[in-house]
């Protein structure tokens, strides 16, 4: 018997079932149609294509190039625009304040504002500045720390350049301890001079300060034992006041000294052991002549060349003066063959017109020069003296004749029988000659007989060579040292002067416009003030080669002519030959 209920189920199961399967039926349209959307956004339903794969026999055929070559468009392809290249960032200066140190063979702008600094504290000459930290500001920058008390290493860091523009920066001067090539060139001055007893050696010490202590109180410095810019220029200067002789000293050693003046043709007076300003002039002409200082004095250098049997003698010609040359002159009025009216001091063309007259009666080469043997016979009393030229004789008046009255005698007086009256000429001077009584100085230059090219060639020889304060050479040199030995070893003789002393020179023609320099010309200028300078030697086409303090060497500069600095500071130039 069957159980009621079963058959009764079968309907319910079978709904299930159909209701299952309609909700399975659901869900695969339903994932059927997400895929059928994504598929749609990738590829448009026009471009889908069902390859089948390739057959191996189409695997192994190469593929025509043409076939995948696209077609060229009309339309121009657009060309990209550049990707701009973005500006570099500037490199800022270096600046000691900036914590930058400044070393050699560094080029920034703060160095034309260091080196000024270092002019206006004399630790380099004046000249024109510019933004290379070279050789030669290192080398003033350690004499700047040296003598500040700073750490010397010639960097110019932060401390020492805020050392440097504090107010209370000390100024250049050697003092007790200092060493180098500027201290060797000051001691071996002071032994010349005689404030030191020995040739000196080695660092600014005790023996120094109190050579420099005598020094200063001699030349009417201030009181102290170091040698500042001040007593620099004094030291290496024309007027310095030695330790030696003194005008009015009686020596022995000092009648030696004039007996080899006198016979070197140098002293115009008689040797008496008395130095006197005669003997004082006499040494002058000869450190001159001998390429020494001119100072006057006898110190060492001067007594030892006089004793060396090498110095060159001296003939007074025209062009020289002074008081020796007035002197002369006195001689030749004393014997007659000047006047009165034409002792003057300067040799000009009518002393040496008395001089050949003067040797002509006298038996001795009438060359118009007073050497020594000529000297010799001035200073004498027993030279021949000038003819006295006899006054013409007046003329007796003619008597009127007594038959036939006559016209009145002519005023002018009747010359001696045998004898024809010279035309009377009005003067004419000579373009050459100077006024009467040979007044004034050489306006003419004098040609030494190397001549310019050799001067130029001289200097140039020398380029590189290094700069120390006060050298006057052979392979050390300061401005002035430098101009000094290449005259000298172009045949000039010209004693040692400053770039201070070069303003007052006259010996040479004076050029006062820039625009009017040649080559071979020294040029001088001035510095921050009156009391510094420079020279150098101009080379022509704006350039100039002259010893640098602030390259620390011998150079050439090309900015002589554009250079609104040069301009500004130029005062003058001599010509040394036409």
């Amino acid at each position: 018997m069957k159980h009621p209920d079963t058959n009764a189920q079968k309907p319910r199961r079978t709904y299930a079932v159909w209701l299952t399967a309609g909700i399975l039926a659901i869900l695969l349209i339903g994932c059927a149609v997400t895929a059928g959307t994504q598929q749609k956004a990738e590829v448009p339903a026009d471009d889908v294509v069902f390859e089948e794969p390739p057959t191996p026999e189409q695997a192994m055929v190469t593929p025509d190039p043409a076939q995948f070559t696209p077609e060229p468009s009309l339309d121009p392809t657009p060309t990209p625009s550049p990707t701009p290249t973005p500006s570099p960032t500037p490199t800022p200066p270096r600046h000691p304040l900036n914590g930058d140190s400044l070393l050699i063979g560094d080029e920034e702008p703060v160095v034309v504002d260091i080196q000024i600094r270092l002019m206006e504290l004399n630790y380099l000459e004046f000249e024109q500045p510019d933004d290379e930290y070279s050789d030669g500001t290192a080398d003033a920058v350690r004499s700047f720390q040296a003598r500040n008390g700073l750490h010397v290493n010639g960097i110019c860091d932060k401390e020492t350049y805020e050392k440097m523009f504090s107010d209370d920066a000390l100024t250049y001067a050697m003092v007790k301890g200092s060493t180098g090539d500027d201290v060797e060139i000051v001691k071996e001055r002071l032994y010349e001079l005689g404030y030191l007893d020995s040739m000196p050696f080695g660092a600014y010490d005790e023996e120094t300060e109190a050579a420099v202590r005598r020094f200063r109180q001699k030349n009417n410095l201030p009181d102290g034992v170091i040698i500042d810019n001040d007593a620099f220029e004094v030291l290496l200067g024309d007027e310095t006041v030695s330790n030696a002789f003194a005008i009015g000293d009686r020596d022995e050693a000092i009648q030696d000294c004039q007996q080899i003046l006198y016979e070197l043709g140098y002293l115009t007076y008689l040797p008496d052991g008395i130095f006197g300003k005669q003997t004082q002039n006499a040494v002058r002409r000869f450190q001159e002549e001998n390429g020494l200082v001119v100072d006057g004095c006898l110190g060492k250098s001067t007594i030892n060349l006089l004793k060396s049997g090498e110095a060159d003698s001296f003939t007074f010609t025209v062009g020289v003066e002074g008081a020796d040359v007035h002197r002369i002159q006195e001689r030749l009025a004393h014997f007659g063959y000047l006047s009165g009216n034409q002792i003057t001091g300067y040799y000009g063309e009518k002393t040496q017109a008395a001089v050949k007259n003067f040797q002509t009666r006298n038996g001795v080469e009438d060359n118009g020069s007073v050497d020594f043997e000529t000297m010799q016979l001035l200073l004498g009393e027993e030279a021949v003296k000038a003819p006295t030229t006899p006054r013409p004789a007046t003329p007796k008046a003619t008597k009127k004749p007594t038959a036939k009255p006559t016209k009145k005698p002519s005023k002018t007086a009747t010359p001696k029988p045998g004898t024809t009256p010279k035309p009377t000429k009005k003067p004419t001077a000579k373009p050459t000659e100077k006024p009467e009584g040979d007044t004034g100085s050489p306006g003419h230059t004098i040609d030494y007989g190397q001549g310019k090219e050799a001067f130029i060639k001289i200097a140039e020889s020398k380029l590189g060579c290094k700069y120390v304060r006060g050298a006057k050479g052979p392979n050390r040199f300061d401005c002035s040292g430098f101009v000094y030995w290449c005259l000298n070893q172009a045949g000039v003789k010209q004693s040692y002067m400053t770039s201070k002393t070069w303003r007052t020179c006259t010996k040479y023609k004076r050029i006062t416009s820039m625009s009017d320099i040649k080559r071979g010309d020294v040029m001088v200028f001035k510095g921050s003030s009156m009391a510094t300078g420079h020279v150098g030697i101009y080379l022509g086409s704006g350039k100039m080669i002259d010893a640098s303090s602030s390259k620390g060497k011998v150079r050439i500069t090309d900015s002589i002519l554009r250079s609104k600095y040069w301009k500004e500071h130029f005062l003058m130039a001599y010509r040394i030959w036409d």
